[in-house]
């Protein structure tokens, strides 16, 4: 069992093992962290901490990127800035928070891929409803509607289910 994230518009999508999706998610939780700056921008960095195996169950994560809380009238800049932080976790930031040392082997072709898969993206493909009925069925204590805490250890933005990086 694995988790993959593909686009609704084209058959091509990522297949991860439950293990590389956790270190998958862990580098872009890192790099996207510490590059955040925008309330979109933290949004979908939370999404992204919010596919916790360790949590929601192994296997069960995977996502289309059409369904990830795009700001339709940001789009553009959501688009760079997420490109950003693939690229800046292939460059390790955030990195020596980890007590374990990611395979570049296997991980960064992932990461090559999701950038392919976010590169296809169209602003026409977002699923516009997605983003207020995320935070609508928000809880009131979710990191998303309180202030984007970050955990103090690995200075990642938290989920509802915390820190993905301490959870795993």
């Amino acid at each position: 069992m694995g988790n993959s994230i593909w686009y609704r518009e084209d058959p091509v999508y990522i297949s991860m093992s439950n293990g590389l999706t956790d270190v998958f998610i862990n580098v872009l939780v890192l790099s996207g962290s510490r590059l955040a700056k925008t309330d979109d921008e933290k949004r979908l960095i939370v999404f992204l901490a919010g596919k916790d195996q360790t949590v929601v169950g192994i296997g069960t994560v995977g996502f289309d990127i059409c369904e990830m809380p795009w700001n339709i009238d940001n789009f553009s800049e959501n688009k760079t800035f997420l490109l950003n932080v693939i690229q800046s976790a292939k460059n390790k930031l955030g990195w020596e928070t980890l007590d374990y040392t990611p395979n570049e082997e296997l991980l960064f072709p992932v990461l090559d891929e999701f950038s392919f898969l976010i590169l296809k993206i169209n602003a026409s493909d977002i699923d516009t409803g997605w983003l207020e009925e995320w935070i609508a069925e928000a809880e009131s204590d979710d990191p998303i509607l309180c202030g984007f805490p970050k955990c103090e250890k690995h200075g990642t933005l938290l989920s509802c289910f915390g820190c993905q990086v301490c959870n795993n």
